[in-house]
């Protein structure tokens, strides 16, 4: 594999995690086995991206900055949390356990109370990328806005321990998709005018505007 091509796949990866997340889980009231593998496939792919937003992000800081590393560490703890999610509710339909039973009701609030710990690293991590974003300007300063803003509500919904619902993470879905996208727009950008650096547009040769 080139040089060029890696980073469009790490950008590519974090476009591919959100929506086939979003599409295989749904309103969470069917499981199939497809909807199952593919949820997880993308969960997986999740790890791409943040590496190669973690490689970005170290650019931008230089040297001695742990920021990058936190917002990795983080990012990586909170995606195999959301993952270890996945094997109480697989267990249910493995064994064919039936929905009211207490060993239901156990595994089902086990898979639940997972995905809420998710939270909190997911909140670490985007708070990191939110801090190198607004001061290096290492990404565009509304992206990183937008990255605080997703910082603030996953630490929120993190505070109600008895919710079965979680928006904040469909939020964190919807950032690393518009996150990708950006980025993904910078390395295929091919304007004669406009070059993107670690600090982010800067002025080419070119004089067009």
């Amino acid at each position: 594999m080139t040089r060029p091509m890696q980073p469009r796949l790490g950008a590519a990866c974090g476009i591919v995690f959100p929506i086939t997340m979003f599409l295989a889980v749904g309103d969470g009231s069917h499981f199939t086995p497809w909807r199952a593998v593919a949820a997880t496939w993308a969960l997986v792919l999740a790890l791409p991206f943040l590496t190669y937003l973690w490689s970005l992000l170290r650019t931008a800081e230089g040297e001695g900055g742990w920021l990058p590393t936190l917002a990795l560490a983080a990012g990586v703890s909170g995606i195999l949390l959301k993952l270890a999610s996945h094997a109480p509710e697989l267990a249910i339909h493995r064994d064919g356990i039936a929905k009211g039973t207490q060993l239901y009701k156990a595994l089902d609030n086990t898979a639940g109370a997972a995905t809420l710990m998710s939270l909190y690293p997911l909140a670490v991590c985007c708070a990191a990328v939110a801090v190198i974003a607004l001061r290096e300007r290492g990404l565009p300063r509304w992206l990183g806005i937008f990255t605080a803003v997703t910082a603030v509500a996953l630490a929120v919904n993190a505070g109600f321990v008895y919710a079965s619902f979680v928006p904040a993470f469909l939020l964190f879905l919807l950032w690393t998709l518009v996150t990708s996208i950006v980025l993904l727009r910078r390395t295929r950008s091919t304007q004669p005018g406009i070059a993107f650096d670690a600090t982010g547009p800067r002025q080419a040769r070119s004089s067009t505007t």
